[in-house]
């Protein structure tokens, strides 16, 4: 990775999450990379509103999942996700950049095919992954993780597909008249990481 690589995404994070984190948790004014590209657009703080900006978060809420790529074929959209930045990487820089903040996950999930019912052994891979991934973010790099919510309880509309893919620890029959709801795989793989406070033991490693 170049250096203009480096600065690149660090514009793209300035953009993203700084627009707001900065002048909350640093000094109350947007990122240098967004004054010097969007100096006409934004406005002009004060020295008492960056004062009474700064600080105004009891802490830094973060909403994760993977990154959708679109593409048209034949008139009909596919998409597919990415990966785009591990979880660890994004809280470690999150960490630098705010001052270690505390941090509240409060979404992180995978779609999954509009057609999976019960069984959803992807989203638990990536479940598992993510989890993972905060974990070492907090053992090894220090990081003020203090919880962690997947998204969603159900299945729902999502605004770039429609009800053609699922993200919900239950499976919603949105043709039936009472929408009826039936718990998918992942319900009983979370239930147990709450209540054991850590993952399940795997039963192909059970005596």
């Amino acid at each position: 990775m170049t250096e203009k690589n480096i600065k690149e995404c660090q514009k793209s994070l300035d953009f993203v999450l700084g627009w707001f984190a900065k002048p909350i948790f640093i000094d109350g004014d947007y990122p240098e990379s967004m004054r010097s590209n969007l100096s006409s657009l934004l406005p002009e703080f004060s020295e008492a509103e960056k004062k009474y900006i700064k600080g105004t978060a009891d802490f830094f809420a973060l909403s994760f999942g993977a990154t959708l790529s679109f593409q048209l074929l034949d008139s009909h959209m596919k998409f597919q996700q990415l990966e785009s930045i591990s979880l660890r990487q994004l809280l470690y820089w999150i960490n630098s950049e705010y001052n270690n903040p505390q941090i509240f996950i409060v979404e992180n999930s995978w779609f999954v095919s509009g057609t999976t019912k019960k069984d959803d052994a992807k989203y638990i891979y990536y479940l598992k992954k993510f989890i993972m991934e905060t974990l070492k973010a907090i053992r090894y790099d220090g990081v003020n993780v203090f919880g962690y919510t997947v998204w969603s309880l159900l299945d729902g509309f999502e605004w770039h597909r429609g009800y053609s893919i699922r993200r919900g620890l239950f499976y919603v029959d949105f043709q039936s008249h009472d929408k009826k709801l039936m718990p998918k795989s992942s319900v009983l793989f979370y239930q147990k990481l709450i209540e054991k406070n850590g993952f399940p033991p795997l039963p192909e490693n059970q005596p």
